[in-house]
C-alpha cells in the first residue's frame, strides 16, 4: 500500500500548484495584495476550524491562534471590512486528517512568504506577519507529520484523507473567490457613499 504521505503529495499536487498560481498572484509587500490574501485565508481557515471535530483539541487550538494572528496582521494594516468572514458552501469529506494537511502544509511556504512581507518599503506592511510566523502553524505540521508517519489506516480509509485534502484546497480556492467578491463589494460601496 502506497505511504499515506506520498499519495497526498502526489494526488493533490495539482490543486496544490493551483492554489499557489492563484494566491501567488498577490504581492504580499504591499497593502492591498497581503490584506487579500490574509483575508482569503482568515475565511478558509475559520471554516476548516468549524467543520473540524471537538476531539481534535489541539488542532482547533493551533487554528484558533493563527486566526488570532490574522486578525492582528488585518487591524495592523486597517483593513476596511468586517470580521470574521466566511467561505461560502465548501465541501468537506469525512477525514480531518486531511484538512489539517492542507492546513499545516502551507506552513512550509510561509518562511518565503515573510521574506517578500519584510521587503516592503512600507513600514506597517513589514509589521504584519504574525500569520506567516506563526509558531502554532509550525508545531501543528509537525504534529501532521508524525501522525502521517504512524498512520495504519486502509486503503479506503487513505482515499477518505486524500478527498478531505481536496476539500480544503477547494476551500481556499472558494475563499479567493469570494474575498474577490469581498473586496470589490467594499470598492463599489466606497464609490457610492
Amino acid at each position: 500500500m502506497p505511504d499515506l504521505r506520498w499519495r497526498l503529495r502526489t494526488e493533490t499536487r495539482d490543486a496544490h500548484a493551483s492554489i499557489d498560481e492563484l494566491y501567488g498572484q498577490h504581492d504580499l509587500s504591499t497593502r492591498d495584495g497581503l490584506t487579500f490574501v490574509l483575508v482569503a485565508h482568515l475565511m478558509a481557515l475559520t471554516w476548516i476550524h468549524d467543520v473540524l471535530p471537538a476531539h481534535l483539541e489541539a488542532e482547533k487550538q493551533a487554528l484558533d491562534a493563527m486566526i488570532n494572528d490574522i486578525a492582528a496582521d488585518l487591524a495592523g494594516l486597517d483593513a476596511p471590512f468586517g470580521l470574521p468572514m466566511r467561505v461560502a458552501g465548501s465541501e468537506y469529506a469525512s477525514d480531518p486528517l486531511g484538512l489539517i494537511y492542507v492546513v499545516a502544509g502551507s506552513r512550509l511556504g510561509a518562511r518565503i512568504l515573510v521574506r517578500q512581507i519584510e521587503s516592503s518599503p512600507d513600514p506597517i506592511v513589514r509589521k504584519a506577519c504574525r500569520y506567516f510566523q506563526s509558531v502554532d502553524g509550525d508545531a501543528l505540521w509537525q504534529d501532521c507529520r508524525a501522525q502521517l508517519q504512524t498512520w495504519a489506516g486502509e486503503p479506503v480509509e487513505q482515499d477518505d484523507v486524500v478527498a478531505a485534502a481536496r476539500a480544503g484546497f477547494a476551500c481556499f480556492e472558494r475563499a479567493h473567490r469570494d474575498t474577490q467578491r469581498i473586496l470589490l463589494d467594499n470598492v463599489q460601496s466606497a464609490g457610492v457613499a
